[in-house]
């Protein structure tokens, strides 16, 4: 690696002017081939529906359908919304805020928050380039990282998936941060106030984000023009604007939430065992960076206990030689040593197992990290190039072999990252192609009898659900899901037992409850399913689900107000064909007809081949002497259903 002489240090991050051309090819035009890139790569995501998470994090979530949820949005952990159960590490606003604007644009249309998604991703192609080359002083390097960056498959997960919008946001403001931060050789008041809301808005997207400050620090001390002529004092108030939104951010943290990190999300995995599969999980970041294949969705974590397993050995290696060469290079080359600090950095708020999901290891955890590993190694082809220059080895052959390898590695990043998007496409192709690589991940099983159910195959969904719930037998959702198999099956004994044992598991999961207490319903045990009821109501306050099946069971056991009152509740939450039809039936037993009316009709609006709503509309109109009304309804009942007798013969009878 190359030693820069003084005055390309000086240079290296004084650069107030545009980046240089490169071959007589402008930066808009360098810019331009990035984004043609980008979007030729990920363009066949556009039309991939809502996936996994997606749906309980949009489609499920009364936080992004309405602007009165902005305290909680601001106020709550991401999966509050879910009620008790809901308490987890992740303050993520930004997450929540964003799906709630592509809503209000886009409704529950997929593609507009996919397009959002590849925007992002096109806006970070940029600023890798951008910054590159300013770290670097050396347009080649910045272009060269960011046209890697652009067509790593290791990035499908987060810009095909929509619930990692928040890797896709934090990693947009925190290079911008950045950028804020290292271009200007001296930091006034607005500096500081852009380069504080860029930070801030990287924290409000995720927590990883924070690593900004040390980044920031690093660079201060070691990289910043006559950094060697200014005093310490001096270095941390040009940090300032990072170091006071940090603390503000903490604070935050535990004003909300008591503590900096609520949740321990694995118990059982003491210090000695969380530092040796935090080694394990350099070596397989390390591996994805290098050579990303057998890309998972869900990579299945098995806590590493010894020192001497080969895994950790690895990753331990590779942290010591990125140490040794980040200390070597910190006089020799400063920005090779940032780049390595700065996938430290970004990569060490992942390696704590203690606080991570199930996943512990996921590709979309190295979006941020990835920026670093890009530079470097543009740096070090851009080195080997110039080195083969000043020996007078670049001959013509070996220029052609240089762009044609070139060519050959972003040929196949596009190829593979297309082909990948497409795994993302449905739940079906996403589970089935993520238990290909990754046979034990129980929980991907789990969702996957979901998509069975969904289908009808009931036998197949059985047969999952089994399988997983034996591989994690502590799945709540598991059996949750399989209670209400065995419910729809009429097999109300194993139904029983099983939400019994779901909510022994997790007693504050709110679901179970109102899933056990349709049982109890359907059982006619009325006493206690209105008891099961109102505990899910009161763990899953925001549940519209919830809200509903209370409605219907109320309606059922002839308490018409309180009745009303939840359905009207479900509504607001969430509104559905299932909600508007059982208002329709409370309104039509209370003889509130025109109420009757506009609940079908509202029905209707949203899904206007319902022919069953058709029909009652129909014969409501006809019971209260609005024949024209009730003509057209049938008619629009025989547009789906034209042998439907009973439209056929009212259409008969209108016509005398």
């Amino acid at each position: 690696m190359p030693t820069p002489s003084t005055d390309h240090k000086e240079k290296l991050v004084s650069r107030t002017v545009p980046l240089r051309s490169w071959r007589g090819l402008s930066d808009t035009t360098l810019a331009a081939l990035l984004l043609l890139l980008a979007w030729t790569t990920y363009a066949n995501s556009l039309t991939n529906g809502f996936v996994y998470d997606d749906r309980q994090q949009i489609l499920q979530n009364p936080y992004v359908t309405s602007w009165k949820f902005l305290p909680q949005i601001f106020g709550t952990t991401v999966w509050s919304f879910v009620g008790q159960a809901g308490m987890t590490n992740y303050y993520r606003p930004l997450m929540t805020l964003s799906f709630l604007l592509l809503w209000k644009i886009f409704g529950p249309i997929p593609v507009g928050f996919h397009l959002f998604s590849l925007v992002l991703h096109s806006a970070v192609v940029l600023l890798v380039f951008f910054v590159g080359g300013r770290l670097f002083n050396d347009v080649r390097i910045g272009w060269l990282a960011a046209l890697v960056f652009a067509v790593h498959p290791v990035h499908t997960e987060a810009v095909a998936w929509i619930a990692s919008i928040t890797d896709l946001e934090m990693t947009l403001f925190f290079l911008f941060g950045f950028w804020i931060f290292s271009s200007a050789p001296r930091l006034n008041w607005r500096n500081h106030l852009s380069l504080g809301a860029a930070f801030s808005l990287a924290l409000l997207s995720k927590e990883p984000a924070l690593m900004l400050l040390p980044l920031g620090i690093f660079f201060e001390f070691f990289l910043r023009a006559n950094h060697n002529q200014t005093s310490a004092p001096k270095k941390l108030r040009r940090c300032s604007a990072l170091i006071l939104v940090a603390i503000a951010y903490l604070a935050l943290r535990i004003a909300l939430f008591g503590k900096l990190a609520p949740v321990l999300q694995h118990p059982q995995i003491g210090w000695s065992g969380a530092i040796y599969s935090a080694f394990a999980s350099i070596s397989e970041y390390f591996r994805l960076l290098i050579w990303p294949t057998g890309l998972s969705a869900f990579h299945v974590f098995h806590a590493s206990l010894s020192l001497w397993n080969f895994e950790v050995l690895a990753g331990l290696c590779i942290f010591l030689a990125s140490l040794l060469v980040m200390l070597f290079t910190l006089r020799r080359s400063p920005a090779i040593s940032f780049c390595i600090a700065w996938i430290g950095f970004t990569l060490a708020p992942v390696l704590n197992a203690r606080w991570m999901a199930a996943n512990v290891v996921a590709e979309r955890y190295l979006y941020l990290p990835s920026a670093g590993f890009c530079w470097l190694a543009a740096a070090l082809a851009v080195w080997v190039w110039d080195t083969a220059l000043k020996l007078r080895m670049a001959t013509r052959v070996f220029r052609m072999a240089s762009a044609a390898f070139l060519m050959a590695v972003i040929a196949m990043s596009i190829l593979s990252t297309i082909r990948r998007n497409r795994v993302w496409a449905s739940d079906f192709t996403l589970y089935t192609r993520t238990l290909e690589t990754d046979p034990d991940a129980d929980i991907i099983r789990s969702n996957l009898a979901g998509v069975y159910f969904e289908q009808g195959d009931l036998t197949r969904a059985e047969e999952e659900w089994k399988r997983a719930l034996a591989g994690k037998p502590d799945n709540v959702l598991t059996m949750n899901a399989l209670g209400v198999l065995y419910s729809k099956e009429k097999r109300y004994n194993e139904a029983s037992a099983m939400f019994q044992r779901a909510i022994a598991t997790k007693p504050l999961w709110g679901e179970a409850h109102y899933n056990y207490a349709i049982l109890l319903h359907e059982k006619h045990d009325e006493p206690a399913a209105m008891k099961e009821f109102q505990k899910a109501i009161k763990l899953s306050p925001l549940s519209s689900e919830a809200h509903l099946w209370y409605g219907k069971a109320l309606l059922d056991d002839g308490r018409m107000k309180e009745a009303e009152m939840e359905l009207q509740r479900s509504l607001e939450l969430r509104p559905s064909a299932a909600g508007w039809s059982s208002l329709a039936d409370l309104y039509i037993e209370m003889g509130r007809n025109r109420e009757a009316e506009s609940a079908l009709q509202r029905l209707l609006r949203d899904n206007p081949y319902d022919g069953e709503a058709h029909l009652r509309l129909a014969r409501l109109f006809e019971s209260t002497g609005q024949r024209e009304g009730a003509r057209k309804e049938y008619e629009a009942v025989l547009t789906t259903d034209p042998r439907n007798q009973e439209a056929l013969a009212a259409l008969a009878r209108l016509k005398r």
